[in-house]
């Protein structure tokens, strides 16, 4: 295989048909990234999302949603994969049921303060129920395997399929699926709460007593690369030596707890006689009759999520100075340093890396010392940094991606949330 190397900056513009000292031109970024920013009443967040594709059928899985609840601040990141039925699902659900929870803890409580153990908690069944809702659309239409084995092919597929037939609907959203990343931040700014089903990543970045800042991950990567969770699914399946294969669940999917892949959570025989007879049909690389024989004891994927809970720094006097920050972004953020070192980092080090970026940005912004392009939106300082292969001064690199367009997806859908408390 062979590589092209681009021109240097001197002579690739005039390659590309650019006069000598045009470009490079890195500032349609933030358009391309949909990036900006959003004012709660205790927090700011930055945002941005990026596909590059033009080709419609790559358009972005990933969605984000960030909300004020009387103070209370609501933010998450979402991974669709397969499809986006089930990520648009969960992000029109979720939210409400969080909020309602929330409201009715907080009226039984009274003048009590919520423990953060309940709120922990809250979070982790809301998500449970918004998957064990999608699997009571399914059961609902087909209780059990006996009522399948009662109806054709032809009778199933009447049920499930047409435009405009809901319960086509039902069932698409249980083939596709989304990792999930939450966080809640409460009025006085002293708690804060992480949720993560799947492999999005959220780190908090705080500043110390001497000035510097320390990085805390709050996310838990579910993945086949994750040792405890291979533990976790091998002890769950026992003999069943397939259950996690090339690193995947059942040689399949790489995350190991999601929203939604239920050929993943039910019996066989709901793949085989109604999601095998959907239209349109599943949108996943791997062989289905690779994967089907593995599917012994359901289920594989768990939807439960890990919930961390963190007492925030109280704020100084000094309205002007930045004493903490939270990062909540997709995997296809960190995707993109795969390739960019002579040794590949790892993903606490990436982290890491970030917060210290993102520590020095915040200081100098506070200093009113920043000149940079990105004004007040931290998310798009560390989506520059990522595209420019890890290097804060590699405007090429990023002019390059952004004036060749490639007519396919050539990275990972990108999602990066940046909150100032």
């Amino acid at each position: 295989m062979s590589y092209m190397s681009y021109p240097q900056r001197s002579t690739w513009l005039e390659f590309l048909g650019f006069p000598p000292g045009y470009g490079p031109w890195t500032y349609q970024l933030a358009r391309l990234a949909s990036a900006h920013i959003i004012n709660g009443k205790t927090t700011t967040t930055g945002c941005i999302s990026l596909q590059p594709s033009p080709d419609p059928d790559d358009r972005s899985q990933d969605r984000f949603v960030v909300l004020d609840w009387d103070g209370w601040s609501f933010s998450a990141v979402f991974d669709g994969h397969g499809g986006e039925e089930t990520v648009d699902y969960v992000v029109q659900e979720l939210p409400s049921l969080i909020h309602a929870a929330l409201t009715k803890a907080l009226a039984d409580a009274g003048t009590t303060p919520l423990t953060p153990s309940t709120v922990s908690a809250l979070l982790q069944s809301s998500i449970q129920d918004v998957d064990q809702a999608l699997t009571d659309g399914v059961t609902r239409l087909f209780p059990d395997e006996a009522t399948l084995t009662a109806l054709t092919d032809e009778q199933i597929k009447s049920i499930i399929n047409g435009p405009t037939n809901p319960n086509n609907l039902t069932i698409l959203r249980c083939m596709r699926g989304t990792t999930a990343l939450v966080s809640l931040v409460d009025p006085q700014k002293e708690n804060l709460w992480v949720a993560s089903l799947g492999d999005c990543q959220a780190v908090l970045g705080t500043k110390n007593s001497n000035g510097t800042w320390d990085a805390t991950v709050l996310s838990v990567n579910h993945s086949g690369m994750n040792p405890a969770e291979v533990a976790r699914i091998r002890n769950e399946h026992p003999n069943e030596p397939e259950c996690v294969k090339f690193d995947r669940v059942l040689g399949a999917i790489a995350v190991t707890r999601a929203i939604g892949d239920h050929i993943f959570k039910l019996p066989v025989s709901y793949t085989r006689r109604v999601f095998m007879n959907c239209v349109p049909g599943f949108s996943i690389s791997s062989k289905l009759e690779h994967l089907l024989p593995r599917n012994n004891s359901p289920p594989y994927l768990s939807a439960l999520a890990d919930v961390k809970h963190v007492a925030l720094q109280p704020s100084t006097a000094n309205t002007n100075t930045t004493e903490s920050f939270l990062i909540l972004c997709s995997d296809g953020l960190v995707d993109l340093y795969e390739h960019t070192n002579a040794r590949k980092a790892t993903l606490k080090e990436i982290l890491t890396q970030w917060v210290h970026i993102l520590g020095e940005y915040m200081d100098r912004r506070c200093a009113k010392v920043s000149d940079e392009a990105d004004k007040d939106n931290a998310a798009l300082v560390l989506l520059r940094h990522a595209l420019m292969g890890g290097d804060m001064d590699n405007p090429d690199r990023l002019a390059q991606i952004l004036t060749v367009e490639i007519p396919c997806r050539w990275m990972d859908d990108t999602t990066a949330l940046v909150q100032t408390f």
